[in-house]
């Protein structure tokens, strides 16, 4: 009887265990079925994540040849409705003229411009002024300073350009001194005509009218 209960005790030991292994073996299964489904559903992540950031490579490709084509269609409308004249050229829809080698005082660089059909430059934009220097750069003209067509002469401390209207202060029009890096205009009574200061990026600088510069005309 005893050896009959041993069998018995065996048997559900067997059974036991061997239930115990399937279930191992399902959850082990399950386990994996997970691990593939997860899987799956990254791999599509990521592919969905590829094709976003191509479609945006191509949208950014898009809009920078859009930007570039526009640029240029609108700098030769530019040149076609200005139609500058010789020795004048288009600068950011002005008609531009930069005398490198020929220098005087601001009233005979004044003369200067009248003489060649124009009249001293205005900058009176942050975009202008930008277009301006840039063309400086790229022509090899940042050699010296330049006339522009602004003083305080009979208004000391009230700048106007030529034509009559105020020439707009601080930045980014106006300069820093170069030895106390004071805004400028600082010079008092004794500098009263602007120029475009090649020490200081061509910014506005208040210098003695006597000096002797080049100068940048503009087409009438």
């Amino acid at each position: 009887m005893a050896t009959f209960r041993c069998v018995q005790l065996l048997v559900l030991a067997v059974t036991a265990a061997a239930q115990s292994t399937q279930f191992l073996q399902e959850l082990s299964n399950t386990l994996l079925l997970n691990q593939l489904a997860i899987s799956n559903v990254l791999a599509e992540r990521d592919s969905g994540v590829r094709v976003i950031r191509q479609w945006l490579d191509e949208l950014q490709s898009n809009i920078t040849s859009e930007c570039r084509r526009t640029r240029g269609q609108e700098e030769l409308d530019s040149r076609r409705a200005l139609e500058c004249v010789r020795p004048f050229t288009v600068v950011h829809d002005h008609c531009i003229m930069v005398e490198s080698q020929r220098t005087g005082n601001w009233e005979d660089m004044k003369k200067f411009c009248q003489q060649q059909g124009g009249k001293m430059v205005k900058v009176d934009t942050d975009n202008f002024m930008y277009h301006l220097v840039r063309f400086l750069h790229d022509n090899g003209l940042n050699v010296k300073n330049y006339w522009i067509g602004g003083s305080d002469e009979g208004n000391e401390g009230v700048y106007f350009w030529n034509d009559g209207t105020r020439v707009k202060m601080g930045t980014p029009f106006w300069g820093d001194g170069l030895n106390d890096h004071n805004q400028e205009p600082d010079g008092g009574a004794n500098q009263n005509c602007i120029g475009m200061l090649k020490a200081d990026h061509y910014f506005f600088f208040d210098l003695p009218c006597h000096e002797s510069n080049g100068v940048i005309c503009e087409q009438m």
